[in-house]
């Protein structure tokens, strides 16, 4: 059964305070006659015990279906794209900065060198694009780096590569689901500053920008404010500039279903990536050129414009792979996608009990 956290005295919380993959287990755990049990303080794990008397935990996505040695590499960006790479799959080249100084200024100059601007700055263990930044001058990538390092070990440097943000949920070697992210974006008119653009968007009530939240307007302004221009930039009419440098869900990014519009070459990638990190579950990020419109569907809007995005540089590439991937974002678009998520929680949960 599953405890209520009010008769135990402990802290309350409503239905709409616990996070959807927890109200999806809740729901599908006693149909397989799995004992749940939520922690009650900050809903943020379960136990679950099987009728065979195994016992197994959820926590932030994590379904306890990986091996605990694959789901801590892909912890490791760094380490994690090395084994990927040697397994034939196409990541980003990186540079691990662990500190600034000991000839690492040279390091930097020589891969500024090799891959010119802009450049991207994130830390390697972190997820939910924390501390992701793109620079496109010298002042800019040692504040990232020094930012990133604040909060991690390793700060990674890598190219920019321009095209569409995919994940691919992959479930023992099948692709359940595929959906892109887009973050948050100001949109230049030719006559107006960021700073104007910024000022807009998010006036109260004012805001054009097709996505559910904002970054807070100090966060977002800093950000822009390092690059070339600063805020007093005049961004050519048409021009997408985003608030975000991470499309993840966590910063604001929009979510398009892409189910069964990836073509098969993409899908490959994904489950290749997931084989050779060694996960049974895994979401599979990846960067891929503007995507070919298979017949036979009828596109939303949305959709038609994810699939037309990006340029055409033949690249496909991964970007991380993730143990524990949080579906809320690709969950909440509709009953559809909901329900998509729902059976893989069920499909994950009676792996777990063979």
């Amino acid at each position: 059964m599953i405890s209520n956290p009010e008769e135990s005295g402990t802290s309350r919380h409503s239905i709409t305070d616990t996070p959807f993959a927890y109200q999806v287990i809740s729901r599908v755990a006693p149909k397989l006659g799995i004992s749940l049990e939520l922690e009650p303080w900050g809903l943020e794990a379960a136990r679950l015990e099987f009728p065979n008397g195994r016992i197994a935990y959820f926590r932030h996505g994590n379904l306890d279906i990986n091996p605990s040695g694959s789901a801590d590499l892909a912890r490791d960006k760094c380490a994690c794209a090395h084994f990927l790479e040697n397994a034939g799959i196409p990541v980003p080249s990186s540079l691990p900065i662990r500190r600034i100084g000991d000839g690492m200024g040279e390091q930097i100059d020589g891969f500024v060198s090799q891959h010119s601007w802009p450049l991207v700055v994130k830390p390697n263990s972190r997820y939910g694009g924390q501390g992701v930044e793109k620079v496109d001058n010298v002042p800019a990538l040692f504040f990232a780096v020094k930012e990133a390092l604040r909060i991690d070990k390793i700060a990674l440097l890598q190219p920019f590569i321009h095209g569409q943000d995919v994940r691919v949920v992959v479930l023992d070697g099948t692709p359940v689901a595929a959906y892109s992210r887009t973050p948050p974006m100001l949109i230049g008119d030719g006559s107006r500053s960021i700073q104007a653009l910024l000022e807009g968007a998010y006036a109260d009530g004012a805001s054009p920008l097709p996505t559910r939240r904002l970054p807070e307007y100090g966060e977002a302004a800093a950000r822009l404010a390092r690059r070339e221009g600063g805020l007093r930039r005049v961004p050519c009419s048409g021009e997408h500039v985003p608030l975000a440098d991470a499309a993840n869900v966590a910063t604001g990014a929009d979510v398009v279903d892409l189910s069964g519009l990836l073509p098969a070459d993409v899908l490959s990638v994904a489950v290749d990536a997931a084989r050779a990190a060694g996960l049974r579950l895994a979401g599979v990020d990846l960067l891929v050129d503007p995507l070919p419109e298979p017949s036979g569907f009828v596109h939303s809007q949305s959709q038609r414009e994810v699939l037309r995005k990006g340029p055409s540089n033949g690249r496909c590439v991964v970007l991380e792979v993730n143990s524990a991937p949080e579906l809320d974002g690709f969950a909440s678009l509709g009953a559809c996608q909901a329900a998509l998520v729902e059976d893989l929680y069920e499909s994950v949960l009676l792996e777990i009990a063979r």
